[in-house]
């Protein structure tokens, strides 16, 4: 019995060192598992290693260089700048159809009416020419009585008075007619036979004013312009335009220029005439929407290149030496549909398009255009 119980002693002498010595081997187990998993995640994630020399078993020196498009040759050309405004077609002036001769109205054309147009000369409104008629009748009478007289002469001053008032009597018996020397649009009539008509002394406003209409010679476009084309575009009055009004083209020129800046725009007013053209569509009216191309300046011996041989910091990409180099041309128009340029030397040809991997001294192959 003291035998065994000095075994047990041992026994329970010795077991805590022995717990404590599994859990030591326990945690260093768990810690190089945890080091392990860390080692292997740094791996996976470490950037991988390129070696061009082994890539797909070629060395470097067998890939071959980005092909790149090329304009070989720009040809230089008298380039003139088109320049694009907004404007509204409207009226330098209107006509205001009135009568001379105060009287009833007998007779209205059938194109005194609004959207008619009445041709030059054509008789507009008539009014009651009696009155006036006898006026002649008796002026033709007083200048026969006194010629047909002993002591007269058809030369006197009392035969020369009376020849006065004939012609007067017979101006105001035409003025009974109401015509003009040019056609005329007619925006609005107001007038109807019977009503009475005359100078607006004797009948006021509102019977004195037969109708309103405009010349198509007072046919104007105003567009608004930026100041600095006063300098690039001098002289601006009589420069070409192409006026489009709903998909109709006109002939224009630029005639008059608004000395006066908007307060609101900054900008300046110019106006243009319609040429005159038998072939030309009926021309626009009033208050409708015109796009103008006005003729700018024009460049002598440019290079106009398309849009996508602008590279970045308006830079362009020329093929040296077979190698990619930068010049800087001077830019003289830029728009989003070409670049003009003064003159530069392009090598072996100007590089056309986008090549985000391309820098000075890259070695290219080219494709021409």
């Amino acid at each position: 019995s003291q035998i065994m119980d000095g075994s047990l002693m041992a026994q329970a002498t010795n077991s805590p060192k022995q717990n404590e010595k599994g859990k030591f081997f326990g945690y260093l187990q768990i810690v190089l598992v945890l080091a392990a998993i860390l080692i292997l995640l740094f791996l996976a994630r470490a950037p991988a290693r390129f070696d061009p020399a082994i890539s797909d078993g070629q060395s470097s020196a067998t890939v071959p260089p980005p092909a790149v498009s090329v304009i070989e040759q720009p040809q230089q050309q008298d380039f003139t700048h088109p320049i694009e405004l907004t404007g509204n077609v409207s009226l330098e002036e209107r006509v205001a159809v009135t009568s001379e001769a105060r009287g009833r109205i007998v007779w209205i054309s059938e194109n005194f009416r609004s959207g008619k147009t009445i041709p030059a000369n054509e008789p507009i409104v008539k009014t009651d020419p009696a009155e006036y008629q006898l006026a002649v009748r008796q002026a033709e009478a007083r200048l026969r009585n006194h010629v047909a007289m002993p002591e007269s002469s058809p030369d006197d001053a009392a035969a020369e008075f009376l020849k006065a008032q004939l012609e007067l009597a017979e101006r105001k018996l035409a003025q009974t007619e109401i015509s003009l020397p040019y056609d005329l649009l007619v925006i609005r009539a107001d007038v109807e036979v019977g009503e009475l008509t005359g100078p607006f002394e004797y009948v006021g406003a509102d019977a004195s004013l037969l109708g309103i209409g405009y010349r198509p010679e007072a046919l104007q476009v105003t567009a608004p312009l930026e100041t600095h084309h006063l300098e690039t575009l001098n002289p601006l009055p009589g420069r070409a335009a192409k006026i489009n009004v709903e998909n109709k083209v006109y002939d224009a020129n630029l005639e008059l220029v608004v000395p006066l800046v908007s307060p609101e725009t900054r900008m300046i007013t110019v106006s243009f005439k319609f040429a005159e053209d038998s072939s030309a569509p009926p021309l626009p009216l009033p208050g409708m929407f015109a796009e103008i191309t006005l003729d700018g300046p024009t460049y002598e011996n440019a290079l106009v290149l398309p849009i996508d041989a602008l590279q970045r910091a308006n830079t362009a990409w020329v093929v040296e030496n077979g190698a990619v180099a930068i010049r800087s041309p001077n830019t003289l128009v830029l728009t989003k549909q070409y670049w003009v340029v003064e003159p530069f030397d392009v090598a072996e040809g100007l590089i056309v398009g986008a090549y985000p991997g391309l820098a000075a001294g890259t070695a290219v192959s080219k494709h021409a255009l």
